[in-house]
């Protein structure tokens, strides 16, 4: 048995396109809104860390959340493992702790490991939920529902 079928070609280019613009502002209303839930999710001690993230579109589909506070990552990830987390690591053999950071010398009787708090990844999480809400959202847009 044989089919045959007929193509419209400009329907599928035209297809294709809305599925395309579709994609495009999905992915950018789920950037903005990790965005967003990084900034809310980040400690605010200072306020400095949660002020500091930045949106950059790399392309149509890939998007960059970035800072350039140092210290972000340790607390994101902690410091433990320089020893338990919350117990101070003295020095053994000496009075003080030595160590070179940012080209200066530091001596420090004590110092603490920091507790992890993976606020990005609590941020994504809470995105992704919403992910086929952008979907949605996206398709409502570009006239694709």
């Amino acid at each position: 048995m044989r089919y045959e079928f007929e193509w419209d070609e400009q329907a599928i280019q035209d297809f294709v396109s809305l599925a395309k613009e579709a994609c495009k502002r999905a992915v950018e209303l789920l950037a903005l809104d990790v965005w967003a839930n990084i900034r809310k999710e980040a400690p605010t001690d200072k306020g400095r860390l949660a002020g500091s993230f930045n949106l950059e579109q790399i392309d149509d589909f890939a998007w960059r959340i970035y800072t350039n506070v140092l210290y972000a990552l340790f607390v994101h990830e902690g410091t433990g493992v320089h020893g338990p987390i919350g117990q101070p690591i003295v020095p053994v053999r000496a009075r003080y702790l030595a160590f070179e950071w940012r080209g200066k010398m530091w001596f420090l009787k004590s110092v603490k490991g920091q507790e992890p708090n993976p606020y990005a990844d609590r941020a994504i999480n809470m995105s992704e939920q919403r992910s086929q809400e952008f979907v949605r959202k996206a398709l409502d847009e570009v006239g694709a529902a």
